[in-house]
C-alpha cells in the first residue's frame, strides 16, 4: 500500500450519506490519510481533471435536508502546493496568543471607527487577561470580538481567522481568479464539514477549530461573498494560543468532526472557469462592490477571458 511523506498509509475511502427514502448514495470518494493504527485522517483527497468534475463534485455536497447547524464551508486557494493558512500567520508568529491578538486591534478601534463611522464591540482589556487564561465557554467569549475582527478581515488586516463561503462556486472563483496564468500547477478548492452529527468531542491541550457564521453584523462583504470563518487554537501553558488548522484537519482519527475535503483542478482550466462565473456574474466586482473590483472585473473579460 503506497505512502505519504509522513509515513501514513493512503487509502482509497467513500463518504456516504443518506438521501429521500433512506437511498444511501456514494457523496465522496477520494485518498484519506490513514495512520499505522489504521485509523483514516479527517482530509480527503481528489484529484480532478476537469472544471465538469469539479461542478459534479460540488453538487454532490448540497443535501436539502441537511441540518442548519451541518453545513458545507468552501475555501478557494490560487495553489494546491500553499497550506490552509491564516493571513495573520503568514504575515507573523511573534503575534502567538489570543489575548496579544485583542489587545492589539483594540488599539486600532480608534482609527477604524473614525474611518468607518461604525461602532464595534470589544471586551476590555482587563477582560482580556482573564478570559484568555480561562478554559471553559471561550468561544462564547470569543463572540463579543468576532464582528470587529471579520471586518477586520475583509479589510485585509492580518486576521487569525480563516475565511470561508457558503458556495463552492465563491470559492471556486476566488482559487482561479488568482491563480497564475502560465497554465501550469493546480488550484485547490476545500469542503469544511465541522459536525455532521452535531457534537464535537474537545478537552484537554487538543487543537480545537471554533467557527463563527454566517450571521454575523459585520463588513457589506461578508454577505456578498457568503462568508463564514474558523479559528484554530490550542490551551497550553494556562492561555488560549494560536495553532495551524492542519493540526486538526492532519489528526489521523476516526472522529465525525472537523472533516476536509481538497479538491485539486488544473490551472489550464481557468478560462473555461472564468467565462462559467461571469454568465452568473460572479465576478470581482459583484462580490467587493469596489471600482478596484470593477476595473479587475473589466480587465478578466477584456483579457484573461479572450482565447
Amino acid at each position: 500500500m503506497p505512502t505519504n511523506r509522513g509515513g501514513s498509509r493512503w487509502t482509497e475511502t467513500a463518504t456516504l450519506h443518506r438521501r429521500n427514502g433512506g437511498q444511501v448514495d456514494r457523496m465522496t470518494a477520494g485518498r484519506t490519510a490513514m495512520n499505522e493504527n489504521g485509523n483514516q485522517g479527517r482530509t480527503t483527497e481528489f484529484g480532478l481533471s476537469c472544471w465538469e468534475e469539479f461542478e459534479e463534485k460540488a453538487s454532490a455536497f448540497d443535501d436539502p435536508n441537511r441540518k442548519l447547524w451541518d453545513e458545507v464551508w468552501f475555501r478557494g486557494q490560487a495553489d494546491a502546493q500553499w497550506a490552509l493558512l491564516t493571513t495573520l500567520e503568514r504575515r507573523s508568529k511573534r503575534v502567538s496568543t489570543v489575548s496579544m491578538y485583542l489587545n492589539l486591534i483594540s488599539e486600532l478601534k480608534p482609527a477604524i471607527e473614525t474611518f468607518t463611522g461604525a461602532e464595534f464591540q470589544m471586551p476590555k482589556r482587563s477582560e482580556i487577561e482573564e478570559r484568555c487564561r480561562q478554559y471553559d465557554l471561550f468561544h462564547w467569549f470569543l463572540l463579543d470580538a468576532v464582528t470587529y475582527m471579520a471586518h477586520l478581515r475583509h479589510g485585509a488586516f492580518p486576521s487569525p481567522l480563516l475565511d470561508w463561503t457558503g458556495s463552492p462556486y465563491v470559492a471556486a472563483y476566488f482559487a482561479f481568479s488568482r491563480a497564475g496564468r502560465q497554465n501550469a500547477g493546480e488550484v485547490v478548492i476545500y469542503a469544511y464539514r465541522e459536525r455532521p452529527n452535531n457534537m464535537k468531542i474537545e478537552g484537554g491541550d487538543s487543537p480545537t477549530i471554533l467557527s463563527f457564521g454566517p450571521l454575523i453584523k459585520t463588513h457589506n462583504r461578508h454577505f456578498r461573498q457568503q462568508s463564514r470563518y474558523t479559528m484554530c487554537l490550542r490551551f497550553e501553558n494556562g492561555e488560549w494560543i494560536f495553532t495551524p488548522h492542519d493540526s486538526v484537519y492532519g489528526a489521523k482519527d476516526d472522529r465525525q468532526q472537523d472533516l476536509l475535503w481538497k479538491m485539486t483542478i488544473p490551472v489550464t482550466e481557468r478560462q473555461k472557469a472564468l467565462r462559467h462565473f461571469d454568465k452568473f456574474n460572479l465576478n470581482e466586482f459583484t462580490l467587493f462592490a469596489s471600482e478596484e473590483g470593477l476595473l479587475e472585473m473589466l480587465a478578466m473579460r477584456v483579457i484573461d477571458m479572450r482565447g
